[in-house]
């Protein structure tokens, strides 16, 4: 589904070329498409203490190795530091294939745009992955990847302790390949509507979201990250974005209790 990033009309799987066909289609023909967006929620007041915004690309191109290929580009991710100081990658389920043996993912790693070098490279899944999304409750979609050597911290974000943003608070997506049509890495949004599986944010402007899912939203109150980007879907000349809400994330980090290898996860 990386459009990964898929349209939310699209229900069904297709080939990635299709996806990312459609997506031109849509994002670069008639830009009225869709329905108008619901009213945005007035600004909340947020208790949380206020923090900065990441100062560096902490959104990342995700690349998976599969056994006997190349790496290939696949999507977005980013990282996250837990409260024991654990490190965990963070991506979505649908950038990868997992439980066909006779083409097991080996490797997955995360690098900034741009640069050669990967910031970090995985061959251990943290728990058991989700799968990808096909209805509206984005939890489901996530695969969480444990790290075997240092990170660099400022590549690292702090999940905000709220588990998700408020409704009507500002957020910065930050892309791990921009936007498609410039060197821009952070785009922002509102968020609309917040439950525990799902937070959807209207963006400012339309933008082509291909390879986009996994990228982290940040809010730019407190400055850390209250969701993962897995879909997205036309709003005339806007997008509203689906995410997974960062406290769920953590949830499911904090509760692992196995690390198979990639590839020899079976489902």
């Amino acid at each position: 589904m990386n459009i990964k990033f898929v349209v939310r009309g699209l229900r069904l799987a297709l080939p990635v070329a299709v996806i990312v066909s459609v997506a031109f289609t849509l994002l670069r023909g008639q830009t009225w498409i869709g329905p108008p967006p619901d009213p945005t929620p007035p600004p909340p007041t947020i208790l949380a203490p206020r923090g900065e915004l990441p100062a560096g690309l902490v959104g990342l191109k995700e690349w998976v190795r599969y056994r006997g290929e190349a790496y290939r580009l696949a999507g977005s991710g980013f990282l996250i530091r837990l409260s024991d100081g654990q490190i965990v990658g963070v991506t979505t389920a649908h950038s990868a294939s997992f439980g066909d043996p006779n083409h097991p993912p080996e490797r997955i790693a995360l690098g900034v745009v741009g640069q050669t070098d990967f910031v970090a490279e995985f061959d251990t899944l943290w728990g058991q992955p989700g799968q990808p999304r096909m209805g509206e409750d984005m939890t489901v979609d996530y695969v969480l990847l444990r790290a075997d050597r240092p990170i660099d911290s400022g590549f690292v974000l702090t999940p905000d302790p709220r588990g998700a943003p408020q409704p009507g608070e500002r957020v910065s997506l930050f892309s791990g390949l921009g936007d498609g049509h410039s060197d821009r890495y952070i785009l922002e949004g509102t968020a609309q509507s917040v439950s525990d599986t799902t937070v959807w944010v209207l963006m400012d402007e339309l933008f082509n979201p291909s390879l986009m899912s996994g990228s982290p939203l940040v809010s730019q109150h407190t400055g850390q990250v209250v969701g993962m980007a897995i879909a997205v879907t036309p709003r005339r000349h806007r997008l509203l974005l689906g995410a997974h809400p960062i406290g769920s994330i953590v949830q499911l980090a904090e509760s692992a209790a196995e690390f198979p290898k990639l590839s020899e996860y079976r489902r």
